[in-house]
């Protein structure tokens, strides 16, 4: 538990597009050419809605969210996916990847989960014969910035009756609805949340912020963790009493951010809260490079687990400081304070939805370019405004954040 409140984001060192001429020019004939393919593809799915169709399946009208792509991706649909599941007379079914299914795996508002393998042909045959057997009413299109070829084929091979998305693509005679649009440089989340009214006249109301549920299992294992590593760092700190966790895990090339200055971060945070106890969390393959920043820092490193584990054991700290991926968005959406590093021009789209800590940007596409200064005052900040952690025993305060119902 923690005291802060949300935060204002921090201001940034001035930007700089690191593009060359060639590189936009290409980006922007690519764009041209998918707006074609766009239009070809929205005409077939209105020339289908022409044909006749069989009655309806009677009972709630059943409805299917397509996300089969990232594990941020989900986490940041998760407040919407809740509102819309929770509407009278609905059952939402959800379709996502490999990679994001779990992320949904203790939704309560959720019938069931659709796992999608796009790389798999045979894959992608058989889940297509098994969404058009459930005959669903209504099909929510989750790409409110931009049309996704892979979703418009979905929406083409599933045959619903409605389809629910964003205007302003292209695609609006094909929606019904077509839900208003957001200027393009709107949080993610705000555009998705245009999406629920057609199935909530109260969506004005809602709270849509991201939320997570995870098992009481999953929160004692992470305890676990954090515990284990506890009685090494008390021979260190001898009060190892506030947890941050130090996600490294980069996903991409581009958000990468070198050791040294992960270890300047980590020694401006110690230097203000003398008794935090440090945890690094990374990929597999990044083992090597959170030894080396254990080496540096005296810190402990987290086990390597699944999506679910790695999640419960960011959701159990008390600071979380990562470069903008899925974590930071599962720490926020389990109600603690992030400092989420993003690259040049990512902050006002993607970063940590109505934070407790401070967003921030790098001030190129690349995150290395983003000194440790700034990041470190910002956790030094949002690190003050967390209370201690009470010892074993004492009642926290109670929170009002979504995720703790």
């Amino acid at each position: 538990m923690n005291s802060a409140v949300p935060q204002p984001h921090t201001a940034s060192p001035p930007r700089r597009d690191t593009r060359s001429p060639l590189q936009r020019l290409l980006k922007g004939l690519e764009l041209a050419w998918r707006r074609g393919f766009f239009r070809v593809l929205a005409g077939i799915i209105w020339l289908s809605d022409r044909l006749p169709r069989g009655p309806r399946v009677p009972g709630p009208q059943r409805v299917l969210f397509l996300r089969p792509d990232r594990i941020g991706d989900m986490i940041v649909s998760t407040g919407v996916i809740r509102a819309i599941g929770g509407a009278a007379d609905t059952v939402l079914d959800v379709l996502a990847a490999p990679a994001n299914a779990t992320v949904l795996s203790a939704e309560p508002a959720v019938r069931r989960v659709h796992v999608l393998n796009r790389r798999r042909f045979a894959d992608l045959r058989a889940a297509v014969r098994t969404l058009r057997r459930e005959r669903y009413d209504v099909v929510v299109d989750c790409m409110p910035t931009a049309p996704s070829v892979t979703i418009l084929l979905l929406v083409l091979a599933i045959g619903a009756r409605r389809r629910v998305g964003t205007r302003g693509r292209g695609l609006d005679h094909i929606l019904n609805p077509a839900t208003p649009a957001l200027p393009l440089g709107s949080h993610i989340v705000d555009h998705l949340s245009l999406l629920v009214p057609p199935f909530r006249p109260d969506a004005d109301t809602l709270d849509l912020s991201p939320v997570l549920v995870l098992t009481s299992d999953e929160r004692a294992g992470a305890e676990q963790v954090w515990e284990a590593d506890k009685s090494r760092q008390m021979q260190v700190t001898k009060n190892a009493s506030t947890r941050l966790l130090v996600n490294i895990s980069a996903g991409k090339a581009a958000r990468w951010w070198p050791a040294s200055s992960y270890a300047a971060v980590v020694a401006a945070a110690r230097a203000a809260r003398p008794e935090l106890q440090v945890l690094i969390m990374c990929a597999p393959n990044e083992r090597d490079r959170a030894e080396e920043l254990a080496q540096l820092t005296g810190a402990g490193i987290a086990p390597s687990g699944n999506l679910r584990a790695a999640m419960a054991i960011a959701g159990a700290a008390d600071v979380v400081f990562t470069p903008d991926t899925s974590i930071a968005h599962a720490a926020g959406a389990l109600g603690v304070p992030v400092v989420d590093m993003l690259l040049f021009g990512k902050e006002s789209g993607w970063g940590v939805y109505r934070p407790l800590g401070e967003n921030m940007e790098s001030p190129t596409d690349q995150l290395q370019d983003l000194a440790p200064d700034l990041p470190a005052a910002a956790l030094v900040r949002v690190l003050s405004r967390v209370a201690p952690r009470l010892p074993r025993g004492h009642a926290a305060p109670a929170t009002s954040h979504p995720a703790a119902s």
